[in-house]
């Protein structure tokens, strides 16, 4: 007990800090950072309104609005450089807008996401390709974060497709517990266990190799699965969220070499919530530890591939959000 309420101490300083960083870059226009450097900011609404900062929450959504916002209700112009992961950028946002309580940028969007929902597979195209279209291949996190903004908007049947989604790439897993492959081919309907040299980042996660890779999976997996279980309580979603989180706590400690080991954080903080186990406490404080030590003595965190403003706030935008994560896990577990 005592473990968990100084953990719990510990990540509200690393909250604050981070939100003052934030803060301290939000501009006169209600916009962060550098709009120009593209649109590293979709999940400033979200960030912003868990810490209470409903003013700068606000005006962001404000900015986005006026500049970014299209008659008919997509987030697109000049500022909307990079063209991977959009409808999960576009999901981050819409769960942040409904927060803050700007529905015209989280219900009125939900058209345009609809439209990068695969019903066959249950996931969400990840990319927009140069010609306009989608990619052939989605993944597990460009899948949940969808299936979380679904759920937030009261599509269920949605965020049920995305469990499905999951569950079917799960399934498909012939090599573990080393090899995770989490990519899925829409036109084949298939796993994606073949591709170019020099992809593999995306394509397939070797559990004990201390390289960079999308530590990602099982977390978000594990978390998107636990909040669709707090709003539907199968079993089925629990035991998914279990195995996804497993993958991803049994992996090489060289995992925490690397910025894309937070959203681990985020399916044990969830798990320790729901079923008050011990071993998700623990890695609950392990993950706790890992946000204290990286975190730059100004609040911002910083890792290799985000050395510019913009991707710095992207990176602290996230973390902070995994942290009022483990806060609320721990609190309520």
């Amino acid at each position: 007990m005592n473990k968990r309420r100084s953990t719990i101490r510990s990540l509200l300083g690393v909250r604050r800090r981070g939100i003052e960083w934030l803060l301290g870059h939000v501009n006169s226009d209600g916009s962060i950072g550098k709009p120009e450097e593209g649109f590293h900011f979709y999940r400033a609404p979200w960030t912003f309104s868990i810490a209470g900062e409903s003013s700068a929450a606000s005006g962001v959504c404000g900015w986005i609005r006026e500049n970014m916002l299209t008659p008919d209700g997509k987030i697109e112009g000049p500022f909307r450089i990079y063209k991977d992961a959009y409808a999960y950028r576009n999901a981050t946002l819409m769960l942040g807008a409904h927060l803050t309580r700007q529905y015209d940028l989280s219900y009125g969007l939900i058209p345009d996401l609809m439209t990068w929902w695969d019903d066959a597979s249950g996931g969400f195209y990840n990319d927009l390709t140069e010609d306009g279209g989608k990619s052939d291949r989605m993944d597990i996190p460009y899948a949940c974060g969808p299936g979380l903004a679904s759920l937030a908007l009261g599509r269920i049947d949605i965020a049920r497709s995305v469990y499905g989604f999951l569950q079917r790439i799960h399934e498909a897993q012939t090599e573990l517990p080393d090899r995770f492959y989490y990519a899925w081919s829409s036109t084949n309907g298939t796993l994606m266990t073949s591709f170019p040299e020099g992809e593999a980042f995306w394509h397939v996660v070797e559990n004990q190799v201390d390289r960079a890779q999308r530590w990602t999976i099982g977390g978000i997996a594990a978390g998107f699965l636990c909040r669709l279980y707090l709003a539907d309580p199968r079993p089925e979603y629990l035991a998914l969220a279990r195995n996804y989180q497993a993958f991803s706590m049994d992996a090489t400690d060289g995992q925490f070499n690397y910025a894309q080991v937070c959203k681990s954080s985020w399916g044990s903080s969830l798990l320790y919530q729901i079923t008050g186990e011990e071993v998700y406490l623990e890695w609950g404080c392990r993950m706790s530890d890992w946000y204290v030590e990286t975190q730059q003595s100004d609040g911002f965190w910083s890792w290799q591939g985000y050395e510019t403003l913009g991707s710095k706030i992207e990176l602290t935008l996230e973390f902070v959000m995994h942290v009022d994560n483990l806060v609320g896990g721990l609190a309520s577990g």
